[in-house]
């Protein structure tokens, strides 16, 4: 849709060329320029004595400085009448005379904000009407004063006819070109609101004051809208440049995407977008107590500085390759095409399309950076939100799998308890119900040693399903905790030395690591009949933390396959693999059993 829309506008735009038919006033067009007043009179003399200076007029471009500049030409006889029109909308000062023998005819006085001749045609560029019965081969003066500015001295001298269509096609160009930025505007309003990227916002805004500074600069502001407020008609181009840098500042400082390493490169988008800010405060008090009338200047300088720093920031960027290379491409176009336009001079007798270039070369680079910068917006947001999605969907994964892994391992808690409440109490209370309803014998010491049993087993159960709140702090006292309660109850010698001073474990860590020992100490009391048991937990060459767990029972194969799928051991195995440890076992039959476990202190 753009490169169709740029096709278009370069069509219009050649079109306009093939319908312009140069008429060119240099011919026979003498000029005088001299730093004193003259009136009509005297410049007439001037020129009918050739006492002046003669200037050439090779180049469309020329600062006037303080000079009076006076331009004479003839008009030849014709029944239409005729527009004389200098193609440069902020002339400080421009006046036409008709001269016909001794009679001098005054035309309409223009100045910077009223009396424009151009009203009354509706027209931006100073413009004069010649009237039919005036062009009897007379001849026309033509006064500008300018300041020190850079002028555009370009003429046209037409029929009306001409005239109209001429400014019929500039008009239409310009349209065509507020039509582009004023939908670019509202698409970035309805895309900044649609996908919430409201930072967005702020280029849009850019894209306003660019409608502003065109409006401004081609004359049709003044023309239109503000002619009758001279503080806006004097500022209006450095204020909307202004604000213009401070939305482009803020709109990089909250848009790009910067990494932790690169925050010194946020902070220059950041203050420096501030600078215009307190510029913007420089034209308030303008506004309210007058003065400061060559403010523009330093704004201007100061605008220059913050974007040849930009300029260096993006390349920045562009080397940690945190923006594409097009982008880069597309701030620089802008600024590069003003250095040309005030470094190239078209002449007179140059390409039509090198003078129609070099007056709006600046706009044509502002909408390949405008056509840039918004395809950079519209992916970064579409992939942001796309690698968003591609997040939740991984989230909802992981949070299925461990929906799913939560409910498993209930399960087969919840079995294993049952598998313990079967295999101990289950036992126990057929015994007892055999000895109660044994009436044959006196069972009163052995359903005391059953019910003895039975509690020990119960108090087993109750400590190996406790879950205290553990973190690397409580850590050793709750392990502490947990020996010296099983060793209040079981028969069994129970030996422990944890040794982890200086020791930071995750929490997760700690868990598997209290589950691992309350496990094995709990399989050491119910099958190894051994009646000493050591647990050791001590870190070994500050990397890993080691946990030994021996004990001087009956041992058993290792190779029993029965081993193998045993929930404990396969349940002690799993937490070791979630915690990148390793496991061996030694055990001979009726020499005890050794278990060793390594896992890495930091992973």
């Amino acid at each position: 849709m753009s490169i169709r829309f740029l096709l278009f506008f370069f069509l219009i735009t050649a079109a306009s060329f093939s319908q312009q038919k140069k008429i060119d006033l240099l011919d026979d067009i003498s000029i005088i320029s001299l730093e004193k007043e003259l009136s009509v009179h005297e410049a007439i003399s001037y020129f009918k004595d050739s006492i002046y200076k003669k200037e050439n007029l090779t180049h469309i471009y020329k600062k006037l400085g303080n000079k009076n500049w006076w331009f004479q030409f003839n008009i030849n006889k014709s029944n239409e009448e005729k527009y004389l029109t200098v193609s440069f909308p902020y002339l400080s000062y421009a006046k036409v005379y008709l001269s016909k023998k001794d009679t001098i005819v005054p035309l309409y006085k223009t100045s910077y904000f009223k009396d424009f001749a151009h009203k009354n045609i509706f027209y931006r560029h100073p413009t004069w009407v010649i009237p039919a019965d005036s062009l009897n081969n007379i001849k026309a003066l033509l006064e500008i004063k300018n300041g020190g500015a850079r002028t555009r001295l370009e003429f046209h001298l037409e029929t009306k006819n001409k005239f109209l269509k001429r400014i019929q096609l500039e008009y239409l160009q310009f349209g065509f070109f507020l039509a582009f930025l004023i939908a670019m505007v509202i698409i970035l309003l309805y895309f900044s609101l649609l996908k919430k990227e409201y930072n967005v916002l702020f280029y849009a805004a850019y894209i306003l004051c660019m409608i502003i500074e065109f409006l401004a600069g081609k004359g049709l502001g003044v023309q239109l809208i503000w002619s009758e407020y001279s503080f806006v008609s004097m500022n209006i181009r450095s204020i909307s440049q202004t604000i213009a840098v401070f939305c482009m500042g803020y709109f990089y400082m909250s848009f790009y995407n910067f990494s932790k390493e690169e925050k010194n490169s946020k902070n220059i988008f950041k203050w420096t977008s501030i600078l215009p800010l307190i510029l913007l405060t420089f034209y308030v008090y303008k506004y309210f107590f007058g003065g400061m009338k060559n403010l523009y200047l330093y704004v201007w300088v100061v605008l220059k500085i913050i974007i040849l720093i930009w300029f260096f920031n993006h390349l920045f960027l562009l080397k940690k390759k945190r923006i594409p290379a097009y982008l880069v491409i597309a701030f620089s176009l802008p600024i590069l095409s003003i250095i040309i336009s005030q470094m190239t001079n078209p002449k007179y007798t140059g390409s039509v399309w090198w003078k129609y270039g070099s007056a709006n070369i600046f706009y044509i680079a502002l909408i390949i950076e405008i056509l840039l910068f918004t395809r950079y917006i519209f992916n970064s947001v579409i992939q942001s939100q796309k690698k968003y999605s591609e997040l939740k969907k991984i989230s909802n994964e992981l949070k299925y799998n461990f929906q799913n892994k939560t409910l498993e391992i209930q399960e087969q808690e919840r079995n294993k308890l049952l598998n313990n409440v079967h295999d101990t109490f289950g036992g126990y209370l057929e015994a007892l119900k055999l000895r109660l309803f044994n009436s044959n014998e006196d069972n009163s010491e052995k359903i005391k040693d059953i019910l003895d049993s039975f509690y020990e087993e119960y108090r087993y159960l109750l400590n190996n399903l406790y879950s205290p709140k553990i973190n690397s702090e409580n850590f050793i006292e709750n392990l502490i905790e947990f020996i010296e309660k099983i060793n209040s109850i079981a028969s069994n010698n129970i030996i422990h030395n944890f040794s982890l001073k200086n020791t930071k474990l995750s929490s997760e860590k700690c868990v598997h690591i209290y589950r691992i020992i309350s496990e094995l100490t709990t399989n050491a009391i119910k099958y190894s009949q051994a009646s000493k048991i050591n647990i050791n937990l001590f870190k070994e060459k500050n990397t890993f933390i080691v946990l030994k767990v021996s004990d001087n029972g009956i041992g058993f194969n290792k190779n029993d396959l029965r081993l193998k799928k045993s929930y404990g051991l396969n349940s002690i195995q799993d937490r070791v693999i979630k915690m990148n440890g390793k496991t061996s076992i030694e055990s001979e039959k009726n020499k005890g059993t050794t278990i060793i476990i390594k896992v890495p202190e930091n992973d």
